[in-house]
Parts: C-alpha cells; sequence; structure tokens
C-alpha cells in the first residue's frame, strides 16, 4: 500500500464534489466560504476542481465529470491532498469510470496523495485501496494528517 506524504504549509488539497452537488447550490456558499477559510488558515491552497461547484441535479446527471475531477487531481503533480466536499448517495457510479482507466490506476499508485472523505465516499476509498492506496477518513485525516509542517 502507497502511503501519501504529510501536508506542509501552501500544499494545494483539492476539493471534488464526488457524490451530491451540494457544494454548489447557493444556500451553501456561506459553509462553502468557512471551509475554504479554514484551510487557507492551516496554511492549505484549497483549489476547487471545475466541476466541484456544479449543482445537484448536473452531478447526479453526470458520474464521468465526477470522475474526471478526482482523475485530475491525481493527475496534477501540484495537488498533495484530495478532500471530499460531502458525502450522498451515488459515488458508485464513479467506479466503472476510474476502475477501467489505467492512467488513472498508474496516477493514483506513482502519485500518491492524501484521500479523505466520509459517508458514501466510503466508495472511493474501498476503490482507492484496492488500487493501492491508504486512505483517510475526516477524524484519522485531522488528526494525524493536519499538523501541517
Amino acid at each position: 500500500m502507497k502511503k501519501p506524504r504529510a501536508l506542509k504549509k501552501g500544499d494545494k488539497i483539492a476539493i471534488v464534489s464526488l457524490s451530491r452537488g451540494l457544494l454548489g447550490m447557493p444556500y451553501c456558499r456561506h459553509e462553502l466560504e468557512i471551509g475554504i477559510k479554514r484551510l487557507e488558515e492551516m496554511g492549505l491552497e484549497p483549489v476547487l476542481m471545475p466541476n466541484a461547484l456544479k449543482d445537484l441535479n448536473y452531478l447526479e446527471e453526470h458520474p464521468e465529470e465526477r470522475a474526471a475531477d478526482l482523475k485530475k487531481a491525481f493527475m496534477d503533480d501540484n495537488i498533495k491532498a484530495i478532500m471530499t466536499a460531502i458525502g450522498g448517495v451515488d459515488t458508485y457510479k464513479l467506479i466503472p469510470y476510474l476502475m477501467e482507466d489505467e492512467e488513472f490506476k498508474k496516477a493514483v499508485i506513482n502519485n500518491p496523495k492524501i484521500f479523505t472523505g466520509f459517508s458514501d465516499t466510503t466508495n472511493n476509498h474501498l476503490m482507492l485501496n484496492k488500487i493501492g492506496l491508504t486512505t483517510f477518513l475526516w477524524s484519522l485525516f485531522f488528526s494525524r494528517y493536519c499538523r501541517i509542517r
């Protein structure tokens, strides 16, 4: 199993919406602002992936776009961690797009990153573990890996 390195101040962290599209809804704007502010206060640079702020309907109808965001984050050498915005109910729809993509699987192994999330994101944890990446649930992530150096 590949284990990603700890974060350092200035590291970029990708924010992905792999399940529900709540992060892009107007009534969640305040929570988005608070989350970004807290990551910045920790010395991290949040990077919203291209589809992270799409609405509920768009993301539900386009699992391939959600999968593309995760792949893009793993392919980007500047991204050091990936955080899911929220859980949901249909992250399993991403698995065929990713597990049948040899380029994605190679990127996960050759460019390991901290991956964290909760709830429906368990599907992604299992998928990434199967590829060979150690992943982190929220509580473990914050207790061990958010000691920014």
